[in-house]
This record gives structure tokens, sequence and C-alpha cells, in this order.
């Protein structure tokens, strides 16, 4: 009930104002509470044109939902993964990040090995981190970079992991190793440009 008010409310500001940005996030907020809603191909409808969208931040948030869609439900058509993945992200949202964390356990068991793997092992490791569970949030983003460092997160696990390195487990070497990685291997990534300036300075100690 709350999310179909939610729905109507910014299906109302979308509609009513001028400006293109703010109609853009409207845009996005129904997106995003389709998501959480379970309603995958409405949101997906909505960030399909939020893709072409002029601002950078809200075309990146766009893509990366309609991608996570995308994959996810090409194996699994009772989206049962992808559903469970949603509430633990509207968990995360609500701060109730030890619920949502349990429910990131429960997908990474029952659904071991699917698409939603990386996405799941990457929202977990985030949540410790803010949880201060440093070292299980380290054991999640190796794991990534050990079996999906081909995917389109791997560059988020290394960074990640190289920030964690360098400002909580206090390992300047491994920080500098893995922000030279990015460097490296990954050009395209939005990261490139910090990390090569994290790196330089590393490097310069």
């Amino acid at each position: 009930e709350k999310f179909n008010r939610a729905l109507i409310y910014y299906s109302q500001i979308q509609n009513k104002v001028k400006s293109d940005v703010l109609a853009q996030q409207a845009r996005f907020k129904v997106a995003r509470t389709s998501y959480f809603k379970g309603d995958f191909v409405w949101a997906k409808a909505q960030t399909d044109v939020l893709r072409k969208s002029t601002t950078q931040l809200i075309a990146n948030d766009a893509l990366k939902m309609t991608l996570m869609i995308h994959d996810n439900t090409l194996e699994d058509s009772l989206q049962s993964a992808l559903k469970k993945y949603a509430r633990a992200d509207f968990l995360a949202l609500q701060n109730k990040d030890t619920q949502a964390i349990e429910v990131l356990s429960e997908i990474l068991t029952t659904h071991k090995g699917e698409k939603i793997e990386d996405e799941a092992l990457l929202k977990q490791a985030e949540l410790f981190e803010k949880t201060k569970q440093y070292k299980k949030a380290e054991a999640n983003y190796l794991k990534i970079i050990s079996l999906y460092k081909d995917e389109i997160l791997a560059d988020d696990a290394y960074f990640n992991l190289a920030n964690l390195y360098e400002h909580q487990l206090q390992d300047p070497q491994k920080a500098k190793e893995y922000y030279e990685q990015i460097v490296f291997d990954f050009a395209d990534s939005i990261y490139f440009i910090q990390s090569r300036k994290k790196y330089r300075m590393l490097r310069g100690r």
C-alpha cells in the first residue's frame, strides 16, 4: 500500500514539473519504488528511458538497475532471487543493516552460482563495512575478484577493497596493489582517475 501511494506521488511530480532534472529524478523514484515492490517490468521500462538522461548520476544509476533486472530475469523466470535482493536493498535503505545482511546471506546460500551472486556479495560487503565488520567485507570483495573478475562489478570490488585496505585495515601496500590493478586493467572504469591519483600517492610514500 505504501509503495502504491509512493508510485502515485512520484508519477504526479513527474507529470507536473517542468524541469527536466526534477522530472528525471521523479521517474527514477518511480523506477526504484516499482523495483522495491517487485514490479521489475515497469521498473526496467522507466530505467530504459532514463539511460539517456542528461544527468550523469541518474543515467549511471538507471543503467545499473536496467542491467541488474535484465541479467537476473533471464535465468530466473519467477524472479525469486531478485525479489529477495530488492527486499535486502529496501531494508538497507531503511538502515536495517543486520536484517539486510541476513537476507543477502540467504541469497548467497540458496542462489549460489546464479547471476545475482556478485550483486549480493558486493551489497553485503558494503553493509559489512558500514557495520564495521571489515574482515568480512574483505572476504566478500576477494570472492568477487576471484569468481567474477571479468564481470561488470569487478572494478567496484577492486576499488572498494583498495579503499578498505587504505583506510580501515591500515595496509597501504595492499591498497596500492589494488589501485594499480584498476589503473592497468580497468581503463574505462569510473574509478580510474581516482585510483591513479591514489596509486601515485601511495607509491610516493
